[in-house]
């Protein structure tokens, strides 16, 4: 990655109201003729990650509108940082958690090719008023619409002869903003650095039971450049798990105003973080 000293810049709005878990299925494929804008133009201004999933999930419903679409597992070069892939075309599960303020998702996703596992149950809590992206096209991602805070959930097979424990902390960088990543595309990655990892371990259920499973905890900063030419600071914090040799990832991002200001929107991104959980 790219080292250097990155200035903060940008901001972010009060919260608004706004309906938990809502889905990219009910927005209309014409243009708005507020004053507003359309959803991906207010992403686009903020860091241009939006613009381009909204198209993808527009050109999706437009193949046929009454059937749902599954993805499968992205092709991508090994190492590369991608979409997972959610093994139904339902719904997934969210229920209301913190007093209503965080939704908890509930899930299953497709297991690494050749795995003894079908399936990954995975769960994570997340602001009950975020807009869920990337349901249609199987995969997990959910944006504030209000400052472009994005949460996504990615999969990238490990280096050979390394784990998760042991591979290089910079690896995650270069997996996560490969150009030919799910992240990357649409996106100006202007530049990134890894900034610190941690090992944990969390306990859940497994064939045998219940288990201890190997976590790890990075967190990085990154600028992004808008549509506009603006160049807007930026901090995530991404959690991992190890499945056969492919890393799972929770990566939530942040303003680096906010983030950096140690308050309650930093607190928010850290619980989304903390309540990842992959199990067998």
């Amino acid at each position: 990655g790219v080292g250097g000293t990155m200035g903060m810049i940008g901001s972010i709005v009060l919260p608004q109201t706004a309906s938990a878990g809502i889905d990219l299925s009910g927005i209309a494929s014409s243009p708005e003729t507020s004053g507003t804008g359309s959803l991906a133009d207010q992403l686009k201004a903020f860091d241009g990650s939006g613009a381009t999933r909204v198209q993808e999930v527009k050109k999706a419903q437009a193949v046929s509108p009454t059937t749902p679409i599954v993805s499968s597992t992205p092709k991508v070069p090994p190492g590369v940082a991608s979409s997972v892939t959610r093994t139904s075309t339902s719904p997934p599960s969210l229920r209301k958690a913190q007093l209503g303020t965080m939704s908890r998702f509930e899930d299953q996703l497709q297991a690494p090719t050749g795995s003894k596992f079908k399936t990954l149950s995975i769960s994570f809590e997340f602001p009950s008023d975020w807009l869920q992206l990337d349901r249609v096209l199987g995969g997990v991602e959910f944006v504030d619409q209000r400052n472009g805070d994005k949460l996504y959930v990615l999969r990238a097979e490990l280096p050979p002869d390394t784990d998760l424990e042991s591979v290089n902390k910079k690896w995650f960088g270069e997996s996560v903003f490969d150009p030919r990543g799910s992240i990357a595309r649409g996106i100006n990655i202007d530049e990134y650095r890894v900034i610190s990892s941690s090992l944990s371990s969390s306990i859940g259920v497994c064939p045998e039971g219940v288990c201890t499973y190997p976590r790890r905890r990075l967190a990085i900063k990154y600028a992004t450049v808008t549509g506009n030419g603006y160049r807007v600071e930026r901090r995530a914090l991404v959690d991992a798990y190890e499945v056969d040799s492919v890393a799972y990832m929770l990566m939530a991002t942040q303003n680096a105003v906010k983030f950096e200001a140690k308050g309650r929107e930093r607190d928010t991104v850290e619980a989304m973080a903390n309540s990842f959980r992959l199990e067998r």
